[in-house]
């Protein structure tokens, strides 16, 4: 007959708890995981918000150019026409320039002509006549504004003796009678023989008197 074994007395450790939970810090487990994550995708945000922010401003950049280029070739094309309408302008008031300033000579240049081709001789032919305006020292410190004649041509003769009548004739026409003043200093003429053609070619240079 088996021989019943007695069970221990089981004994439990007790001791006193004096803990003041409380009082006690909390010291539960925090997940961090999701901030990481909510961090990544905050900076893969700002990352995308600043691609697109600069592809925006590439292409404002780049509309705001091609408008400006095609401005630029509108305005090059309106600017040569504009330049071709001018130069136009200019070669064909030259005349007109000319003829005013032709005019305005105190010199009436009508009867210049008219005195010059009275005095010529069959064998004169001109080429230019000139009148323009200098200023001429008259000493102590004086100057005037005068004019001065300029004539070219060539003379069909042996002798070159022919231009120095011309020029007498010149000075006693009634359009520059007593405006030249000294036979040395205010007549100039000067010549040379071209043996091909068989003339002289010639320019006379006359200073009138200052205007009174």
């Amino acid at each position: 007959m088996p021989v019943r074994k007695k069970k221990p007395d089981v004994v439990f450790n007790w001791h006193p708890n004096f803990r003041d939970v409380a009082t006690l810090p909390d010291i539960k487990q925090v997940r961090t995981g999701f901030l990481i994550n909510f961090g990544a995708i905050f900076f893969a945000l700002v990352a995308l918000g600043a691609t697109l922010y600069f592809e925006v401003e590439i292409y404002k950049v780049n509309h705001e150019t091609a408008v400006l280029t095609d401005q630029i070739e509108h305005n090059s094309a309106a600017n040569k026409k504009a330049l071709a309408a001018t130069k136009e302008f200019v070669n064909k008031s030259k005349p007109m320039q000319f003829a005013a300033k032709f005019f305005a000579q105190k010199l009436p240049p009508l009867d210049l002509l008219s005195s010059l081709n009275d005095a010529r001789p069959d064998n004169i032919t001109f080429r230019a006549i000139e009148v323009a305006s200098i200023v001429r020292d008259l000493g102590g410190g004086k100057k005037a504004d005068v004019q001065r004649v300029t004539i070219q041509g060539t003379l069909a003769s042996e002798s070159e003796l022919g231009l120095q009548e011309f020029v007498d004739k010149i000075v006693a026409s009634p359009a520059l009678k007593n405006r030249v003043g000294d036979p040395v200093k205010d007549r100039n003429i000067e010549s040379h023989r071209d043996p091909l053609a068989g003339v002289f070619e010639f320019t006379i240079t006359l200073t009138l008197k200052p205007a009174t």
